[in-house]
């Protein structure tokens, strides 16, 4: 195994605690905002304004939207992808299917923040789960 690939996957694996620690405490704000852990009345609380977003949420909401771009590394925020010009980063000791499987996880996981974002702050009473 290469030390780089070790080397570089401590630091994204920092960066990642680093980013999840932002997103929790956002995740906090707004529900104590709203004092209830329940999506649905998330959601239906959503609605009750004629706007698309409440105006005490909405910087969260773009704060949640730069912290769901952080937590996926996408850009400004994708420096482990940036990598690749040197040696590819922490994706060297992948190859085939294992490839795919880190790749496709990727895909799920921005998925996921995708859904969650627009349950929390984009919602206007429809409950998806």
């Amino acid at each position: 195994m290469s030390k780089y690939a070790i080397l570089s996957s401590l630091r994204v694996v920092g960066q990642l605690f680093s980013f999840d620690i932002i997103q929790n405490l956002l995740m906090c704000t707004v529900l104590a905002l709203y004092g209830t852990f329940s999506f649905e009345e998330i959601s239906y609380g959503n609605s009750v304004s004629l706007v698309v977003l409440p105006q005490e949420i909405s910087p969260l909401a773009i704060l949640g939207f730069i912290a769901m771009l952080m937590e996926n590394f996408r850009v400004p925020f994708d420096l482990s992808e940036a990598e690749a010009e040197v040696i590819t980063g922490y994706t060297v000791e992948y190859y085939g299917f294992l490839f795919f499987a880190f790749l496709f996880s990727e895909f799920l996981s921005l998925w996921n923040g995708i859904i969650f974002f627009n349950q929390i702050f984009l919602s206007n009473g429809i409950f998806f789960f």
